[in-house]
């Protein structure tokens, strides 16, 4: 899902940092009980590269970002 995000919004994106939106996308959906197919899914993933994008590099930082979850 992330890679296909990543296309559609024309984005440069490392192996490295598809792996790191990768683990974050999945556990976004795990904490929301959705799918990883479902449109909120899609959404989630084009927010997460959106925010990568903008200079947010830490995995919890980011998934804290799109589940209401507390980050140090």
């Amino acid at each position: 899902m992330i890679h296909d995000a990543a296309k559609k919004l024309n984005s440069v994106l490392t192996a490295e940092d598809l792996a790191l939106l990768d683990k974050a996308f999945a556990r976004v959906c795990e904490l929301r009980s959705i799918s990883q197919t479902s449109p909120p899914a899609q959404d989630s993933a084009k927010v997460l590269i959106n925010l990568y994008q903008s200079g947010i590099r830490n995995r919890f930082q980011l998934v804290a970002m799109l589940t209401g979850q507390r980050y140090p």
